[in-house]
């Protein structure tokens, strides 16, 4: 306001002599006021209230956005202070009063709102509590004024507050004229101050772990090499004098100094390995590629070879130098013990070889001697049963086909077993009937529950598939585990087995489900109910070989159990389709021949090479089908011998398991024979994972196992025979 009456007036000074100075210079006009009133001095006059207004709105205007800017700065210098670790105040040197101070002394003091009224200077008192502290007051006695002040870290607390804040104060002195101010900085280190503290403690523990840790190498170690990678400076230290393996304490190059260790004192042959570990470009590459895990070595003197040795190197980097601390040993006694202890492992791996040997042998020879009866067995029950039989002579076939079967599911087991153990066990796919694996199922069940008062029932769905494809000897290996289970856990009552099936496309998803009345299981013996442990086998609930078959199946296995009232047991797994057709009523379901789409091939001839004269029968009522000749012996010499008098096949089956001469010694004696070009087809019973392979590097053409699956020799017979 002031500064518009102050323009107004000069508006009006230049105005009064603007008119006289236009009277004195025109003194025709009559008067002062014609010369007031004259049209160029009233023109003149309307501009300059024009200019007066013009100057006073823009300086309105401009001052309220100067105001307002000063305004939007000033909050933003407050919420950039409210966040900061500093409190900023002005104060009057001379009196001390405090004129400009920052709203974030609660947050760097830890001061809350309600200890301080508001309608008074909050601080004020908080400010002269601080200065009037011993150790700044003592300093601000002994300052000059002029300079700098910045007081050390001293704490504070509020009695109000629970923690103790560590503050720092700098002091700036200005002078306006002739009033001298202060800038004063309150901060809150707390934080550095306890990262000081805690590098001091730290540094502390590190001395005394350092102290710690060479006392530890001066008692253990004998030798020490102190090796600068970087600059290449090596230091030795004997830290046991009575122990100077590498001579006496030396300073120098570290890749000069370690090969004349190396050449004088380390064993000639031990030479090379400590060169490969304790070099420096061996070091050198494992620093660069950042490989600073201790390594070691051990080896012997030259002048000492009963003595062992082991040099540790460990790597440690200080600013930017990478730093190799090598201690060495004696480990005699260490090296004498492992020597012992490798040399009784190594002995006892051979016994286990040739126990594991042993093992595989008598199981060869167990499933050949037990396979080739079975042959026989097998297959005359299947052919018989392809003929009219009176109904309790084809109810005891079916029984000895469903026996025979069973007992080679457990030969198969057996082998399983050592195939689980080397992880080699694979599936056998083919073609099975549906009907037959439940049939063998309830054969085989029956037998088990003998006379225990146990009513056994099947529950089979009449839509399932005729035929699928898969391993059926493995999946009626787990149905028959979780029956025994069930009939040596029920005293009375019953055990049913119900299947059902679900179509997923060409697959069929079959559920199979075993429930059974007996003593069930608690939840915790369920979880284990797959479990090694040993109280799980002898209590007959061990499916570790289940579990494994299981999941070659692809297959899945869950159960519900409650003690006193039995158990279920589901086995659910994926099949191909082979025959859409319905299973039908399972309880009028027979046991038929297999059947394969043969063909005929009278102008060929076969040689069938076998000991055992039953299984000659077995093969040359096998081949009838085919109306091939079929010629038989009995030994490998008396094969040798028909062929050297020209006799011509199209086909040999040669049995591997004969006296005097085997199978693979009978071929190697064929292709000596001059025109010799038949192909050989091993006929063997050994069914062990790995055989098939074997026979073919021996020089067989192919591999026929016993017994003789019909489909499995329709393949090879359409393969060497069909024109």
């Amino acid at each position: 306001m002031k500064k518009i009456n102050k323009n107004i007036l000069l508006l009006g000074l230049v105005f009064l002599g603007i008119v006289i100075g236009h009277f004195m210079s025109n003194p025709n006009f009559s008067t002062f006021f014609n010369v007031l009133f004259s049209s160029n001095i009233l023109w003149i006059f309307l501009c300059l209230i024009f200019l007066f207004i013009l100057f006073n709105v823009s300086g309105i205007i401009l001052g309220k956005r100067a105001g307002k800017e000063l305004k939007n700065r000033d909050k933003l210098f407050h919420s950039l202070v409210k966040n900061s670790d500093t409190v900023y105040l002005m104060c009057d040197s001379a009196s001390r009063q405090i004129i400009y101070m920052t709203q974030n002394i609660e947050e760097v003091l830890g001061i809350k709102e309600n200890e301080y009224e508001k309608d008074i200077d909050p601080n004020h008192q908080i400010i002269v509590d601080i200065f009037n502290a011993p150790i700044v007051k003592n300093e601000l006695d002994s300052w000059d004024g002029k300079e700098e002040f910045v007081s050390q870290m001293i704490s504070y607390r509020n009695p109000s507050y629970q923690h103790t804040r560590w503050i720092k104060i700098k002091i700036y002195p200005f002078q306006e004229k002739n009033i001298q101010y202060h800038v004063i900085l309150i901060s809150d280190v707390t934080k550095e101050h306890d990262q000081q503290h805690l590098l001091v403690t730290q540094a502390s523990d590190i001395k005394s772990r350092e102290q710690q840790l060479n006392q530890i190498t001066a008692t253990s170690y004998d030798v020490e090499m102190d090796i600068n990678i970087t600059t290449g400076d090596f230091r030795l230290r004997n830290l046991k004098p009575e122990n100077a393996y590498f001579g006496s304490e030396r300073k120098g190059n570290f890749e000069s100094e370690m090969k004349d260790i190396i050449k004088n004192y380390v064993l000639l042959k031990d030479q090379q390995q400590v060169e490969d570990v304790l070099s420096k470009e061996a070091l050198q590459k494992l620093a660069e590629k950042k490989q600073l895990e201790p390594i070691s070595v051990q080896y012997r003197l030259e002048k000492e070879e009963n003595l062992w040795l082991e040099s540790s190197a460990f790597f440690t980097i200080s600013k930017g130098e990478v730093h190799v601390t090598i201690l060495t040993k004696n480990v005699t006694e260490d090296a004498e013990y492992m020597r012992r202890q490798n040399a009784l492992l190594q002995k006892t791996l051979k016994e286990a070889k040739k126990a594991n040997d042993a093992k595989s042998s008598f199981l060869a020879v167990m499933s050949h001697e037990i396979r080739t009866p079975m042959n026989a067995i097998i297959g005359l029950s299947e052919s018989v049963l392809s003929e009219e039989l009176p109904k309790n002579v084809r109810e005891d076939i079916e029984s000895i086909n469903s026996a025979s079967n069973n007992l080679l599911d457990i030969i198969d087991g057996l082998l399983d077993i050592k195939e689980l153990e080397n992880g080699t066990l694979k599936l056998e796919e083919k073609e099975y009937s549906v009907a037959k694996l439940f049939k063998d199922l309830s054969t085989i069940t029956k037998e088990r529950i003998g006379k225990k008062n146990i009513q056994f029932q099947l529950d089979i769905a009449q839509n399932l598939p005729t035929k699928l494809f898969g391993d059926s000897g493995k999946i009626r290996q787990v149905l028959l585990n979780i029956l025994e289970n069930a009939v040596q856990y029920t005293e009375e009552g019953s055990i049913s087995v119900s299947a059902t099936f679900k179509k997923e496309r060409s697959t069929a998803l079959l559920s199979i489900s075993v429930k059974d009345t007996g003593m069930g299981m608690t939840e915790e013996e369920l979880k284990d109910i797959f479990g090694e442990k040993e109280e799980s086998l002898t209590k007959g609930r061990g499916l570790t070989i289940a579990k494994q078959l299981i999941s070659l199946l692809n297959g899945e296995l869950t159960a519900e159990s409650e003690v006193g009232k039995g158990s279920i047991f589901t086995f659910s797994f994926r099949q191909k389709i082979l025959d859409e057709n319905e299973i039908g009523d399972f309880s009028i379901h027979k046991i038929q021949k297999k059947t394969v789409n043969t063909f005929k091939a009278p102008e060929c001839s076969v040689l069938i090479v076998d000991d055992n004269k039953l299984n000659l029968k077995v093969a040359m009522r096998l081949l009838a089908p085919y109306e091939v000749n079929v010629v038989g012996v009995e030994s490998g010499q008396a094969c040798i011998d028909l062929i050297q008098k020209e006799e011509k096949f199209d086909l040999v089956l040669l049995d591997q398991m004969m006296p005097g001469m085997d199978g693979i010694t009978t071929l190697h004696e064929l292709r000596k024979i001059k025109g010799f070009s038949t192909p050989v087809i091993v006929l063997t019973a050994d069914a062990l994972v790995g055989v098939r392979e074997k026979y073919l590097e021996a020089g067989f053409e192919d591999y026929l196992s016993k017994p003789i699956d019909v489909n499995e020799l329709n393949t090879l017979l359409k393969k060497y025979l069909q024109k």
